[in-house]
């Protein structure tokens, strides 16, 4: 990421957590926000998007499921991050538009033993950071297990009931279906 810090805190050869800052990315966001599509903009700009303590933050989202779609000459994508029970009270749903470019790049080594079904590979998302590209955005979401790159001509992001029909949460408009 180019502004947010996610860093692995390790004591003694052993993980302790993450340092999470995502200041320089907020300090900077005035600068580029105009440059960013409609959706990408309300997005990143949402005063509850790191609000670490607040239900629409999105760290400590899982990763439910991905689903690219190649129909009309665009190619779609929509993302569903499940809730963390501890904390969010909705399911966040990332559909992205005329996407370009989708990277999955999975840092963490499967584990063999202390697994549990809702154990992710990918693990939780830490942070998440937004920004202009020549014909759109570029999201990069850092997860403890591993890195999602989407670059987009633009996104909606909506929080929604966990069964996935929408709620009464923040709703994005976008400018591409």
């Amino acid at each position: 990421m180019k502004f947010i810090r996610v860093d692995a805190v390790v004591e003694d050869g052993r993980p302790k957590g993450y340092l999470l800052d995502p200041d320089a990315y907020l300090a900077e966001l005035p600068a580029f926000a105009a440059a960013l599509p409609e959706g990408a903009r309300r997005f990143a700009e949402d005063p509850d998007h790191y609000d670490f303590f607040g239900p629409r933050c999105v760290k400590d989202l899982k990763l439910d499921r991905v689903v690219l779609t190649d129909r009309e000459d665009a190619v779609s994508l929509e993302v569903l991050f499940a809730p963390n029970r501890f904390k969010h009270d909705r399911a966040l749903s990332i559909r992205y538009a005329d996407v370009t470019e989708f990277a999955v790049d999975v840092s963490a080594a499967p584990r063999s033993r202390n697994v549990w079904p809702e154990t992710r590979r990918l693990g939780d998302l830490q942070l998440d950071e937004v920004l202009p590209r020549e014909n759109g955005c570029g999201h990069e979401i850092r997860m403890t297990g591993g890195t999602i790159t989407v670059v987009a001509a633009d996104l909606v992001a909506e929080w929604v009931d966990v069964d996935g029909a929408a709620g009464s949460g923040v709703t994005i408009p976008a400018k591409h279906p």
